[in-house]
C-alpha cells in the first residue's frame, strides 16, 4: 500500500484534523503507514501544549463566566433554572472527560490505527471479492460528509444561540452562553464520530472476513457439486480427482486459518477502542440523557419569556438541540451495533460450509471454538451495552421522568 493509495489514516485524517483544531487528537497526523513508527517528538509536544491549553482554557472560562455572569432571567420556574444547571454542570464535566481522555490515550490510538493499517496488509494477501482502493476511497467521502455535517450543525446552533439568549455581547455573557453550551456539545460530536469512525472500520474489515469465508464457501460448494463421486477409503494410486480435491482442501483449510487469525486481531482490535471510549462513553451517555430529558421539558412544557417573546427562533433552537443530541446518540448505537452483528455474523457464514473433510472440519471446529470464546461488545465500563435495546431504555426514562417532573410542576 502506497503513500497515494487510500488506506485507513487517509480515512481518519478529515476527522483528526476537525479534532485538532479542538484539542481531542495530539499527535502527528500521519498520512501513510509507516514502515517502522517513527516518533514526531516536536509535532507531539506542540500537539499536547495545545490540548492542554484548549481544555484548561475554555473549561476555565465557562465556569467562571457562568459564576460571575449576571444571566438575564429568562424564566421564573425554579425547575428550569436547576435543569439548566445541571446540564451545563454535567456538560463541562463530560467535556474534560473526553479532553483528558484524549490526552492520556493518544499513544492508543495511534496504536489501533497501525493496528487496523497492518490488517489491511495481511487481509490483502489473503485476497477477496473486495478492492480496498474503492472502499476506502468511499469510506473517506463519507467521512468528509460526517465532518462537513457536524461543522454544519454547530455553526447553525451557535448563531440561533447567540441571537435568542445573546442580549449584549460581553466577556461573562459569551462564556456563560457560547463557551458553557457549545464547546461540551462540540467535543462530544468529535468523540462520538471518532468512535463511530473506527467501529465503522472495524465493521468494515469484519465484512471482509465474512465476504471471504463467502466465497470460500461458495468455490467449495461449487467443486463438490462438480465432483459427486465419493473418494473410496482405501487405494494405492491418487487419481488426478483425488489429487485435485487435496489441494483444494488445503486451500481451503489455509485460508480458514488465516481469516481465523485475522479475526482474532479484530476481535482484539474491538477491544482496544472500547477501552479507549467506554469513559467517555459512559459520561456522554449520561449528558444525553439530561440534555435530552431537559430539551423535551423546555420545547413542551416550560413557559420560558424567550418562548413567549421568540416563539419561532425558540422552536428552532431547541428542534435543533434535540436532532443533534438525538443523532448522537444513534449514531454511536448503530455503529457500535453494526460492528457487533458483523463479526456475530462471521459464525453463520462460516457454518455455512457443507459437505466438509476431516482436514476442513478441524479447521472450522479451531473457527468456531474461537468465536464462541471472543464475543465483540461495546459497552461503557460494564454499566450497559450499545445496541437498540438501549435506544429503548433511554426513550422509558426519559419519558418516567418526564412525567414526574410535569406532576411536580402542576403540584406546585
Amino acid at each position: 500500500m502506497s503513500a497515494t493509495t487510500p488506506n485507513v489514516y487517509g480515512v481518519v485524517q478529515p476527522l483528526l484534523i476537525f479534532s485538532k483544531i479542538f484539542g481531542l487528537h495530539t499527535n502527528k497526523i500521519e498520512n501513510a503507514p509507516k514502515k517502522q513508527p517513527v516518533q514526531h517528538s516536536l509535532s507531539n509536544t506542540l500537539g499536547l501544549v495545545w490540548s492542554l491549553f484548549i481544555v484548561t482554557f475554555l473549561t476555565t472560562y465557562a465556569c467562571c463566566t457562568i459564576k460571575i455572569a449576571a444571566k438575564p432571567t429568562v424564566t421564573s420556574e425554579l425547575i428550569m433554572e436547576v435543569g439548566d444547571l445541571i446540564y451545563m454542570s454535567v456538560s463541562i464535566i463530560n467535556s474534560v472527560v473526553i479532553a483528558l481522555t484524549s490526552i492520556l490515550t493518544r499513544n492508543k490510538f495511534d496504536n489501533l490505527l497501525q493496528k487496523l493499517c497492518n490488517f489491511d496488509k495481511k487481509i490483502h494477501q489473503v485476497g477477496g471479492p473486495f478492492d480496498l482502493t474503492k472502499e476506502y476511497a468511499v469510506s473517506k467521502k463519507y467521512t468528509i460528509v460526517a465532518v462537513l455535517v457536524a461543522i454544519l450543525l454547530i455553526v447553525a446552533y451557535v448563531v440561533i444561540d447567540v441571537v435568542l439568549f445573546v442580549e449584549e455581547v460581553t466577556f461573562s455573557s459569551v462564556g456563560s452562553e457560547i463557551v458553557a453550551y457549545v464547546y461540551p456539545l462540540i467535543t462530544m460530536i468529535i468523540m462520538i464520530l471518532q468512535f463511530a469512525t473506527m467501529a465503522l472500520l472495524i465493521k468494515q474489515k469484519f465484512k471482509w472476513i465474512n465476504l471471504k469465508l463467502r466465497q470460500i464457501q461458495e468455490t467449495w460448494h461449487d467443486f463438490n457439486k462438480e465432483n459427486p463421486v465419493e473418494t473410496p477409503p482405501k487405494v494405492r494410486s491418487i487419481s488426478p480427482f483425488i489429487s485435485r480435491s487435496m489441494l483444494i482442501s488445503e486451500k481451503t483449510s489455509q485460508n480458514l486459518e488465516s481469516l481465523r487469525r485475522r479475526h482474532y486481531e479484530l476481535c482484539g482490535i474491538s477491544e482496544n477502542l472500547n477501552y479507549i471510549y467506554n469513559l467517555p462513553i459512559l459520561t456522554t451517555s449520561l449528558n444525553l440523557f439530561i440534555s435530552i430529558t431537559f430539551t423535551m421539558y423546555f420545547y413542551f412544557v416550560s413557559n420560558s419569556k424567550r418562548k413567549g417573546e421568540k416563539p419561532v427562533l425558540y422552536s428552532v433552537y431547541y428542534g435543533l438541540n434535540g436532532l443533534i443530541n438525538c443523532a448522537i446518540l444513534l449514531t454511536m448505537v448503530v455503529a457500535a451495533s453494526r460492528a457487533t452483528n458483523e463479526a456475530k455474523f462471521t459464525s453463520e457464514v462460516l457454518h455455512a460450509i457443507r459437505d466438509r473433510t476431516d482436514e476442513v472440519e478441524t479447521f472450522m471446529m479451531h473457527f468456531s471454538f474461537q468465536l464462541l470464546q471472543y464475543n465483540v461488545e461495546f459497552s461503557a465500563c460494564h454499566v450497559f451495552v450499545l445496541d437498540e435495546t438501549l435506544l429503548f431504555s433511554v426513550i422509558g426514562a426519559i419519558t418516567t421522568y418526564l412525567v414526574i417532573v410535569v406532576q411536580f410542576q402542576y403540584q406546585d
